[in-house]
């Protein structure tokens, strides 16, 4: 949807979609992140379907948060208190995977431990919880290796 996206332009959108999908009059839940603008659609929405006398329960339980993003919302700010971790260890990761040369070294000290390559030494993208656990699993798993790149690799 073009811009802008405040709360009127979001529910002039939704109305009109759903009109077009012929569901305007059998809404239970619409499930939104916690954005301010939504807050407003919702209240909108609301008293546009409440007119029409279309809403189960007077709308009740018409604005469903959106668990994933409350999820990720608590989780990062689970990761602030260990920030400082996980800044390490983004940095190792980075710095393991910066060069070819690198990469090849890291190689040599997984075998050298006896881990399985395979499984990867995985970055992760800050924004996203679920890739800086993915990215930290995959650091604990090559823990003795870490160990080993520090006694081959003075940087």
């Amino acid at each position: 949807m073009p811009p802008p996206h405040d709360g009127v332009s979001l529910t002039n959108k939704i109305k009109t979609l759903l009109c077009a999908w012929k569901i305007e009059n059998i809404i239970f839940s619409i499930t939104l992140d916690n954005a301010s603008s939504n807050n407003s659609l919702v209240y909108n929405l609301k008293s546009h379907l409440n007119i029409n006398k279309a809403l189960f329960c007077d709308g009740e339980f018409l604005h469903i948060r959106c668990c994933a993003h409350i999820i990720n919302l608590i989780v990062q700010d689970g990761l602030k208190e260990i920030d400082g971790v996980v800044h390490k260890v983004r940095e190792s990761v980075k710095y393991a995977r910066a060069s070819q040369t690198r990469k090849q070294k890291f190689l040599e000290c997984i075998k050298r431990v006896h881990l399985d390559s395979k499984r990867g030494l995985r970055q992760d993208v800050p924004t996203r919880w679920n890739s800086t656990y993915l990215m930290l699993d995959s650091a604990i798993y090559y823990r003795l290796a870490w160990t080993a790149l520090e006694l081959a690799d003075s940087n």
